[in-house]
């Protein structure tokens, strides 16, 4: 009901609009216009080089001299040999060497010293003596390595050259002074 009465009024708001002497407009709708063109400005001419200058700076023939002495000695010396000679560090060195494409001399191998297996086995003798007293007192694996200061690899081969039960676990035995 009040829909209609709403729709009486708008009817009769027309007819008093149109008997006045009004009337209706139509509007021009959207239309879609781009954007004008964008106007770059133009290029700026570059500027002329000025000529190289084909002679060689004292810095570069300098470092060039260097290199070339660098590459000398190190047909015959170690990085740290050359290091010493000329006062430079090593990092720079191996630079040099990197940038001009040589390598260094190889430092002589130091031969391995020739142990007196007699000896040997009289000092891995003393030390099963000690660990078996440690294993004894109820010390653990770790801490038998620790005390006599030798590391694990070492333990393992002298309980396997002496056929000693050490178990990777504490046992009870007699308390020992440590």
């Amino acid at each position: 009901m009040q829909n209609q009465i709403h729709q009486f009024d708008i009817e009769s708001m027309k007819e008093s609009f149109f008997s006045s002497g009004g009337k209706i407009i139509v509007l021009e709708g959207f239309t879609y216009r781009p954007l004008p063109e964008r106007k770059h400005p133009k290029p700026k001419q570059k500027r002329a080089k000025p000529a190289e200058h084909k002679a060689v700076s004292q810095h570069k023939s300098r470092a060039r001299a260097r290199a070339e002495k660098v590459a000398e000695l190190a047909k015959t010396m170690t990085c740290g040999e050359v290091a010493k000679l000329l006062g430079e560090t090593k990092s720079a060195l191996w630079g040099v060497a990197a940038r001009e494409g040589f390598k260094f001399a190889s430092p002589p191998r130091q031969p391995k010293p020739v142990k007196d297996p007699v000896a040997q086995e009289k000092a891995d003798r003393a030390l099963a003596d000690q660990i078996i007293a440690l294993r004894d007192c109820g010390m653990s694996r770790c801490r038998a390595t620790a005390k006599l200061g030798i590391g694990n690899r070492k333990l393992e081969r002298i309980l396997v050259a002496f056929g000693i039960n050490f178990p990777l676990q504490r046992h009870g035995g007699t308390p020992c002074q440590e």
